[in-house]
């Protein structure tokens, strides 16, 4: 199966994280599980210390993100939180609310899609 075409729809690279997961349906419904429950305290996380200005916060929930966003292949949300992390490491929070936006939807969108991508008969 070809997925190419879907990395720049879906933000995420399929063939990536299929073969991450080695093509097993039911590890891959269960990160996508795990990233759900997570992912909303993550974001209020690092909403929350860019709102304090606590930037060490915001650096290391960024790093958390990025990580998690990688496992899953979410190559744009991913990214994200990479700039959200280097802009806390360079003490410069200015532009951190509106990639935290970007971020955010990113995430749900590559969410919302993988979802379908797991609840689909055959791959």
């Amino acid at each position: 199966m070809n997925l190419d075409s879907t990395h720049t729809d879906t933000g995420i690279n399929l063939n990536e994280l299929f073969a991450r997961v080695e093509y097993d349906r039911d590890l891959l419904c269960d990160m996508l599980q795990v990233f759900c429950q997570e992912f909303p305290k993550l974001h209020a996380l690092i909403t929350a210390a860019v709102i304090r200005g606590d930037r060490h916060q915001v650096q290391a929930s960024a790093h958390t993100l990025k990580g998690m966003f990688a496992s899953l292949s979410f190559s744009q949300a991913s990214a994200s939180a990479l700039r959200i992390e280097r802009m806390a490491r360079q003490a410069n929070l200015t532009g951190v609310p509106d990639e935290i936006d970007r971020l955010a939807y990113s995430a749900n969108c590559a969410q919302a899609n993988l979802q379908r991508v797991c609840g689909r008969e055959a791959w």
